[in-house]
């Protein structure tokens, strides 16, 4: 097969797409691409254990997880002693829906010999929960347990496997890794007798078209590391869950594409994921290096660095199809490499995002909190000098004063405001009860007083984003309705438990008064 025959085997449109019983072992392509991952071990060990016949394994998730490649492999090695009910989300008798036919298969599972294997979409288990029948009741609640992270109160013989729990990035000591991204990666560039895609690349290298460029470039491991990088960055501020068959795609796309590796990373938006890309499109960076280039590149202004550093290049891309844009994303995919006069290193800092480093440092501090002075000193910087920070800034808007006086902003009558001292800091020996559970968001734990616990607080790339942005002076707009309705719900809580203080200032010009509520008496100090 050619090299472009190849890909097209994990192209999402591909016939091969989503395994069955039917086509489980014919394509060698996938059987080559294939990754044990943990949750398969999971899986496996559960089925190892499973010698009760009341057992009944979930393995649930979304579509595209991998749920089919997992139980179709299990089915051929374990049909004789487990029953199997492949895909839970539909129903392959024409006179039963798909809960009647999960109702038939659970009843079945009742009256049988063996354990059961259920393959099952969360969304699914919700409706089933719901709408299921009064007899299977014990199923029902051990699923609404489930849903609802309520683990003491699921049935002991039923066991829920979900992929969310097994995410393509997770924790390494102090960095975020992607094992199932970068296998995946290696595995389809790896010099080897055994790759059919690095056979076919070479048989075919001379041909030097645009996808044996992309092949080529997607050799180098800092290439790789750079994309799953991006990946990263996409996961942290969409929460965009990457599927084993979305990255299947992803790559297809990013080396089949009409342009270069670079530029498909950046511009193709016929997929959710691919139009989340566009978002981190290098282009879109505003430096002073960046935007000098885009006008010299476009007026043809002549660099002696770059033109000798665009001759060199020109033995891996062909130079004169690169448009200014085009280049840009090139520096940024070749960032770690050392080319010619290395002359796009100058652009290096211009790509770093800091925003991303620094919600990946703050959530690893959540997740291995000890307890230890270096951790605490470096969570306290992110809580005063950054969260509580934007927190008073963004309460004090109409009266930015008060933040210095550690103030919070009540309300205004007649032009005077009302206002109350508050003191709300980090209460980090409650970390360790709110670890992440997911890389989606940490939460922030806050104490009201030094007396009154506050509800955690989560965090998101994306609010992280808007407090930094609001200690800048940026003023949040429409845009930003799902993160500020967070810091809006926080201010209004500690709004409400200081209402009945028994101190409030009042502030008018340059003018303030200060109450205070004795019980029997209100005692007024000021002007």
């Amino acid at each position: 097969m050619s090299l472009k025959q190849l890909l097209n085997t994990l192209s999402r449109s591909s016939a091969q797409a989503v395994s069955t019983l039917g086509n489980a072992g014919s394509n060698t392509v996938k059987e080559y691409l294939y990754i044990k991952t943990n949750i398969e071990i999971a899986f496996q060990k559960a089925i190892e254990q499973a010698n009760s016949r009341e057992k009944i394994i979930f393995l649930c998730g979304s579509s595209g997880d991998g749920k089919s490649e997992i139980l179709t492999r299990y089915y051929h090695m374990h049909k004789e002693k487990l029953d199997f009910h492949l895909d839970a989300t539909h129903s392959f008798q024409p006179d039963m829906t798909a809960i009647e036919t999960l109702d038939h298969t659970f009843k079945c599972h009742k009256e049988g010999k063996k354990p059961l294997i259920v393959g099952i979409n969360i969304g699914m288990l919700g409706n089933y929960a719901e709408e299921g029948s009064e007899e299977h009741s014990n199923i029902k609640q051990s699923i609404k347990a489930f849903l609802k992270n309520d683990f003491d109160h699921i049935y002991t013989n039923h066991i829920f496997l979900n992929f969310e729990d097994y995410p393509k990035f997770e924790p390494d000591n102090d960095q975020i890794i992607a094992p199932f991204i970068e296998s995946l990666l290696l595995k389809l560039t790896v010099a080897s007798d055994d790759n059919p895609f690095y056979q076919a690349w070479k048989q075919e290298e001379g041909a030097n078209t645009t996808l044996h460029v992309n092949y080529r470039l997607l050799l180098y491991p800092e290439v790789q590391q750079v994309i799953i990088r991006t990946l990263l960055k996409v996961r942290l501020k969409y929460d965009q869950f990457l599927t084993a068959r979305t990255l299947l795609d992803f790559v297809y796309n990013l080396l089949s594409g009409p342009g270069y590796l670079f530029d498909n990373l950046f511009t193709d938006k016929n997929t959710e994921l691919a139009k989340a890309l566009t978002h981190f499109d290098p282009c879109t960076i505003r430096s002073k290096d960046i935007d000098l280039f885009m006008i010299q590149n476009s007026l043809n202004i002549t660099d002696e660095k770059f033109e000798a550093f665009r001759s060199d290049v020109s033995q891996l891309i062909l130079v004169e199809k690169m448009e200014t844009g085009s280049w840009i994303r090139f520096f940024h995919m070749i960032q770690e490499l050392e080319i010619s006069n290395n002359y796009h290193a100058r652009f290096n800092s211009a790509f770093q995002n800091q925003l991303y480093d620094e919600y990946v440092k703050i959530w690893l501090l959540h997740l291995n909190y000890s307890g230890q002075s270096s951790e605490n000193k470096e969570l306290e910087k992110f809580y005063s000098k950054c969260f509580l920070e934007a927190l008073f800034r963004f309460a004090n808007r109409f009266a930015p004063e008060l933040t210095s006086k550690s103030q919070l902003f009540l309300a205004e009558y007649n032009g005077y405001q009302v206002s109350t001292a508050v003191d709300v800091e980090a209460n980090l020996q409650r970390i360790v009860q709110h670890k992440p559970l997911r890389l989606s968001h940490f939460n922030a734990v806050l104490e009201l007083n030094y007396e009154e616990d506050l509800p955690p607080v989560p965090i998101s790339a994306s609010f992280l984003d808007l407090i930094l942005k609001i200690n800048s002076g940026y003023r949040p707009n429409k845009h930003d309705k799902n993160n500020i309705v967070i810091l809006e719900e926080l201010i209004e809580d500690i709004t409400r438990r200081v209402q009945e203080s028994k101190k409030l200032h009042i502030h008018k010009d340059q003018d303030e008064w200060t109450l205070i509520n004795r019980g029997h008496q209100i005692k007024v100090k000021g002007q």
